[in-house]
């Protein structure tokens, strides 16, 4: 037999009316120890102990006492139509109708023999059908109990698929994260990549040029991110510095229009803020800025965008655009 036979043929085992090959090899498979079909064994033999508990009462046949009855009439009725003998004994006799004699006859009756074997016939025929009805019953508690054991592993086993499963599931979702995060880091960094593009692009040939081209190839060369504020959320801007000249590149994108006699200003903030100049934006809202002298990037803290009278000031006024760090 195959695993699976050996184990459908655990709860035959387990109740004793396995086949004695089949039993001797169902034994064997045993002693080599399986743990499966131990733990089934032990399962079915827990089952058969309770059978007999799981039985209800049942009454004898409803005929019984009416067969019984009918059994004691006929003795009766062939009692009294014996002629009737003369009392011969003593009067204290008399008081004891159960003498030894009279007991000889008594148990020596034939229609008291039919009773009793009557009787007995019924006793036995009740005891018959109610042996026939408990034993169909305890089959049938068997077999659903065996079915409720087996159905009861089948969802274990169905468990422990599902848990891994889900086992499963939550790998591939976190190794799925892990993947739109590092596209996310890669779409950022491509964004950053045409902002340089777009600077090069637009910067004309001519005085500065150069300086522009020498600042974003440098491999030294810092970068900042400066983010709207609430006066101007859909802004943003770029500011390239070069340690070792002390020099820089601003871009600004979607600043909102400069109001009649206003004028955006850069700040350097170190202990305080320190301006690096103005500039004005063009029909795309785009603004472009070269810095130089610009204090070390050791001593930087931010860069900000405000939005001060034309010409500048000394010391921010106006409201803060954009605003960002190294």
């Amino acid at each position: 037999m195959d695993h699976e036979q050996l184990e459908e043929s655990l709860s035959l085992y387990a109740l004793g009316t396995l086949e004695p090959e089949s039993a001797r090899e169902v034994h064997a498979h045993l002693a080599t120890g399986c743990p499966r079909c131990s733990a089934l064994l032990r399962e079915y033999q827990g089952t058969a102990t309770m059978l007999p508990y799981a039985l209800a009462p049942h009454a004898p046949p409803a005929n019984l006492k009416s067969r019984i009855m009918a059994a004691i009439s006929g003795w009766s009725a062939s009692a009294t139509t014996a002629p009737a003998a003369l009392p011969t004994a003593k009067p204290e006799a008399r008081r004891y109708p159960f003498s030894s004699q009279t007991s000889r006859t008594w148990w020596s009756s034939p229609a008291l023999a039919a009773a009793l074997g009557g009787l007995l016939v019924g006793t036995g025929a009740s005891l018959y059908y109610l042996y026939d009805t408990i034993e169909a019953e305890r089959a049938s508690s068997v077999g659903n109990q065996l079915a409720l054991t087996k159905a009861n592993s089948k969802i274990a086993d169905l468990e422990r698929q599902v848990e891994e499963r889900q086992k499963s599931l939550a790998k591939a979702t976190t190794e799925l994260n892990r993947a739109i995060q590092a596209l996310g880091t890669t779409h950022a960094l491509l964004a950053k990549r045409e902002e340089q593009i777009e600077i090069l692009q637009a910067s004309r040939p001519g005085k500065g040029t150069e300086d522009i081209a020498y600042i974003l190839a440098s491999p030294t060369t810092k970068m900042a991110d400066l983010h709207g504020t609430d006066m101007a959320k859909d802004a943003y801007a770029l500011v390239f510095v070069e340690p070792e000249t002390r020099r820089g590149f601003f871009y600004a994108n979607n600043l909102p229009e400069l109001p009649a006699g206003k004028t955006y200003q850069l700040w350097v903030i170190t202990d305080k803020p320190v301006s690096v100049g103005v500039f004005a934006i063009d029909r795309g809202r785009k603004g472009r800025m070269m810095m130089r002298d610009i204090p070390a990037i050791a001593n930087i803290k931010q860069f900000a965008v405000s939005l001060e009278p034309a010409g500048g000031r000394p010391q921010p006024s106006g409201s803060i655009y954009l605003a960002g760090s190294m």
